[in-house]
């Protein structure tokens, strides 16, 4: 009987985009029940980059997610949440031929405290406030420089959720991986698995652990939370590498090899081969709190603090990293004004390995280091106007990085001798190819400068 349904379905999806207000329910009764939610958001950049080689100001708009999603309950068996994106983010290199976020199964256990709940699927990483933030309920247009450092986002795997009372806790177990890994049947050294917790006090601000949104504009009274955070792994050594250096996506800078020197390493001044890479450990400490207090009829004050610190470390070295954000905003009626601060502070061993044999000679030979010791802060403004609460809003923000880094590209037209200049990349913006940090070849060069963006964006959400 459910096949039946499918026409329906897609014209509810179908009406549900083009009249945004909420999950569009379908079907809901004893045996199953199916909503169909989604969300649009369009993006607009004015960004000044000191550029000595093309234009300092440039103009930019993306689709920057544009996403659809399924959730609803089998029974009393278990609750399940399918999460889709289709347009403006990254697809995982090893497998575009998948967009899956989120496909989870919440499967209610009869031991422990009521309400326990056994996750099983792909779902976020238990990680940071900021991490777990659901974007299509934020103050700002992007996540914060602090949390290109310290993301998680999602994995498969499996975790336990309990709360007893206004405490609650997770515990979760995943692949490191990333989302969207297809099967591989490699050889392996085993490490030990990768094992993320979050437990803390939650007094109504968040729906769970895994359900976190930015800001509530249905607040009717004071609500806290805070959280600790941790993850450990051994990594594993699988086939020709291993499983944190087969990430094709959402890596932090931690697991990044532009940025990690060690992940990637081998003996001398070579990169590491199936004969010598070695099993790293990674580790993550972390903690975050949020305060949100009504002032009366549709205002309200709210305000977050968040700092986590972690590391990696095999044969050839340790590395470090450090962030922190804090951020506040008031709002009464359609509006919410925003004020955000994040620093960034990488280890001042943090840079790549190069194989051209460039750069000054370092802790493994020929490292470019691109002096990334040095903190990086942002201070972001923001308002949003919200037309029908979170579905349909505008936000705007103007982030201001200080003391950001700068990559010349020269590699292209022209010769060694005399490069052409491709111009300059910015530390913090996407880029998905290898101008994330500044390349080995001769005639690039790195520096520190202000960059400033106005950044506009437009969400519909059902």
């Amino acid at each position: 009987m459910i096949t039946k349904k499918w026409p329906w379905l897609a014209l509810a999806a179908l009406l549900a985009l083009i009249l945004p207000a909420q999950a569009v329910e379908i079907v809901n009764n004893d045996a199953f029940g199916l909503d169909v939610y989604g969300r649009e958001q369009m993006l607009g950049v004015l960004e000044n980059v000191p550029d000595p080689y093309r234009d300092h100001n440039r103009l930019y708009l993306f689709q920057k997610q544009a996403r659809i999603g399924f959730k609803g309950h089998y029974e009393d068996a278990f609750r399940y949440d399918a999460q889709f994106a289709f347009g403006g983010e990254d697809a995982n290199g090893s497998n575009t031929d998948l967009s899956l976020l989120d496909f989870v199964a919440d499967v209610p256990l009869d031991f422990g405290p009521k309400g326990t709940i056994l996750k099983i699927g792909q779902f976020r990483v238990p990680y940071s406030r900021e991490g777990l933030t659901d974007q299509g309920y934020a103050l700002f247009t992007s996540r914060s420089i602090a949390n290109l450092g310290s993301y998680q986002s999602r994995d498969y795997g499996l975790a336990l959720l309990a709360a007893s009372g206004k405490w609650t806790g997770t515990l979760g177990t995943f692949s490191s991986g990333g989302r969207d890994v297809p099967q591989r049947f490699l050889p392996e050294r085993l490490g030990v698995p990768y094992l993320a917790a979050r437990f803390g006090y939650n007094d109504g601000v968040d729906e769970d652990i895994y359900h976190v949104v930015g800001t509530d504009d249905h607040l009717t009274r004071t609500t806290k939370a805070a959280y600790f955070d941790a993850i450990y792994m051994q990594d594993t050594l699988i086939g020709h590498s291993s499983a944190l250096q087969v990430r094709t996506i959402d890596k932090n800078l931690l697991v990044d090899s532009g940025f990690n020197p060690y992940i990637g390493a081998g003996p001398g001044d070579t990169a590491a081969n199936t004969a010598n890479m070695q099993r790293g450990n990674l580790y993550w400490l972390g903690g975050d709190a949020v305060l949100r207090h009504p002032l009366g009829v549709g205002s309200a004050l709210e305000g977050e603090i968040e700092a986590n610190w972690g590391g990696y470390q095999n044969r050839y070295g340790v590395i470090h990293l450090a962030n922190a954000r804090v951020q506040g905003d008031y709002r009464v009626g359609r509006f919410a004004v925003g004020l955000r601060y994040a620093v960034l502070s990488m280890d001042t061993k943090s840079g790549f390995l190069s194989t051209a044999k460039a750069g000054p000679p370092q802790i493994l030979g020929p490292v470019v280091n691109n002096d990334l010791g040095t903190a990086i802060h942002e201070i972001t403004p923001s308002l949003s106007w919200h037309f029908r609460g979170n579905h349909m809003k505008i936000v705007a923000d103007l982030p201001v990085t200080l003391n950001c880094p700068i990559w010349y590209d020269n590699i292209g037209k022209g010769t060694e001798a005399a490069p052409t200049p491709l111009g300059a990349y910015a530390f913090p913006d996407p880029t998905a190819t290898t101008q994330n940090s500044v390349l080995a070849t001769k005639g690039n060069g790195t520096a520190r400068r202000t960059v400033v963006e106005a950044r506009m964006l437009f969400q519909f959400m059902f």
